[in-house]
């Protein structure tokens, strides 16, 4: 059976790698003791991926993660489970079975939100925001690990806004996922002349594309299954 886990990685947690991660759910799984499914072949490896890495330094209230169970479990009795066993800094939100033939959810995503804080109390983006905003074009170098190209971030920011009190906070909708993937940073960089302001970044969700609607990825769960 087929899981979709949703959980946060908070501020305490923020410096560990996508790899230490990876190695924390899964000891988190035997603690749980959850009848996890095993790949095959020379080096057998607990059968769960993950939507999308979230980068060092950076919280989250909403990574996802899919988990291959060897049998059916309740979702509250999952959910239960995985948060007695996890360390401090990691909860797990919600979970939804889903349909094995469903892809991966890293092919599926499309789309990740964050939420940019500076330390100045008295920051206000909106002034920023209104000069990106009155550009026609806005071309960055973008790096990969193969590569480097340009972008032009008018056309590959989804939505950028000031938001929370005074506007002290930075909303952006970037594309994200396997076939294309934007960094915070960079756009952030465009944004400020002055690069070495203290900034917390967060992701604050990632979605998919399903009906013609932006949905988590809690909403591929099977009607029979439930959320909860």
């Amino acid at each position: 059976m087929r899981f979709v886990v949703e959980y946060t990685k908070e501020e305490r947690v923020k410096y560990i790698s996508h790899l230490d991660l990876m190695r924390s759910m899964q000891r988190t799984i035997r603690r749980a003791e959850l009848p996890i499914a095993w790949s095959r072949g020379y080096h057998p490896h607990p059968v769960m991926a993950f939507a999308s890495a979230l980068p060092v330094g950076m919280t989250s209230e909403g990574e996802y993660m899919d988990i291959h169970l060897l049998e059916g479990m309740d979702v509250p009795e999952l959910e239960k489970r995985l948060n007695k066993a996890l360390p401090k800094g990691i909860t797990v939100k919600q979970a939804a079975a889903v349909d094995e033939q469903v892809p991966s959810l890293m092919s599926l995503v499309e789309r990740a939100d964050y939420r940019i804080v500076p330390e100045d109390p008295d920051w206000d983006w909106k002034p920023a925001v209104d000069v990106f905003r009155s550009k026609p074009e806005i071309w960055v170098e973008k790096k990969s690990k193969k590569k480097v190209s340009t972008v032009n971030l008018k056309e590959a920011v989804r939505d950028i806004h000031a938001c929370g009190e005074h506007d002290r906070e930075l909303f952006l909708s970037l594309p994200a996922g396997s076939s294309e993937n934007l960094k915070p940073d960079l756009v952030v960089d465009a944004l400020l002349e002055e690069k070495d302001r203290t900034l917390s970044f967060c992701r604050t969700g990632l979605y998919l594309r399903k009906d013609g609607k932006w949905v988590t990825p809690l909403a591929l769960g099977k009607p029979e299954g439930g959320i909860r």
